[in-house]
């Protein structure tokens, strides 16, 4: 009899405890039928990353066996940094490790980046020229040519 009681209170205890806990959450926490509006944010990168200037490759002279790069530095809110640099000189974080022939690679806070003109290269702001306004000499001049012309 005490067999039976011990078994028979081990199952309330048992079955008291699963009902607390529902089978289901599991499938909206992992969201696999995307039951949830709300999506997984993608991890941020690190900070350094993200307050890092943006780095643009504007030159590579190479002068009497001196080579240097030359650099600017663009940083939202600031105004740009100019920056020339040998192999194995640092400025801003930023060092110079090898000079290619049209690229450079640089170390950034450790991280070894390769520059060049192709994609690290300022943006320009080359538009295209207006069309040349004639003057009024000009246009009258070509009406009296085209006039005598036929």
């Amino acid at each position: 009899m005490k067999k039976i009681l011990s078994l028979f209170l081990a199952f309330v205890f048992n079955a008291h405890g699963e009902t607390n806990e529902n089978p289901y959450q599991k499938i909206t926490e992992r969201n696999a039928f995307e039951l949830t509006d709300k999506e997984p944010a993608p991890p941020l990168p690190p900070a350094e990353k993200i307050v890092a200037p943006s780095i643009f490759l504007t030159g590579i002279s190479r002068w009497k066996g001196t080579n240097k790069v030359h650099l600017v530095l663009r940083k939202v809110g600031e105004p740009d940094k100019f920056v020339s640099l040998g192999v194995n000189e640092k400025q801003y974080n930023i060092e110079l490790k090898e000079i290619l022939e049209y690229s450079a690679y640089i170390s950034n806070n450790g991280e070894v980046i390769l520059l060049s003109f192709e994609k690290n290269s300022l943006p320009t702001t080359v538009t295209k020229a207006p069309p040349k306004l004639m003057s009024r000499r000009e246009s009258s001049s070509s009406r009296s040519r085209s006039s005598k012309d036929k």
